[in-house]
């Protein structure tokens, strides 16, 4: 909670101080700053909860919310609560999933390195196969048509 009070605070004070020459600096801030103005018209205060979950939106408003003269006390209140709960909200669900898998995994904890090394050649042939295939295809391709 303390490392993304300490990044939104950051973000909030360069807000306060170049916000708007930042925000609408290019097209993709400009955009999100447009998106995260209309959440902020339509929610007000309840946005700073929305803006928690919803994935790639946590520097934008930040900045946007100092740069539009958010009050700073009204922004450290409502940002430390949704920073609560989503601190429980994840926590809790890393916990749930994590009893999940000690339960499934229990009678196999000798396998473990062996499922995980198995599991990293997967992944590792998965993310190496475009190399394979542009190695051993375009090699007879070009000899063959020569």
């Amino acid at each position: 909670m303390s490392g993304a009070f300490l990044h939104e605070i950051i973000y909030f004070y360069l807000g306060r101080w170049k916000g708007r020459e930042f925000l609408l600096r290019n097209n993709y801030t400009r955009k999100q700053f447009r998106r995260v103005k209309n959440l902020f018209d339509k929610y007000g205060v309840l946005s700073i909860f929305i803006i928690r979950f919803w994935y790639g939106m946590r520097i934008i408003p930040m900045v946007l919310m100092g740069a539009t003269g958010f009050s700073v006390g009204k922004f450290i209140f409502f940002n430390i609560i949704s920073l609560f709960f989503w601190a429980v909200i994840y926590l809790s669900i890393g916990y749930m999933f994590g009893k999940a898998a000690e339960t499934f995994f229990k009678e196999a904890k000798e396998y473990y390195f062996i499922a995980a090394g198995i599991l990293l050649l997967i992944i590792s042939f998965i993310l190496l196969l475009p190399k394979i295939r542009e190695k051993f295809f375009n090699n007879t391709n070009s000899s063959s048509s020569a």
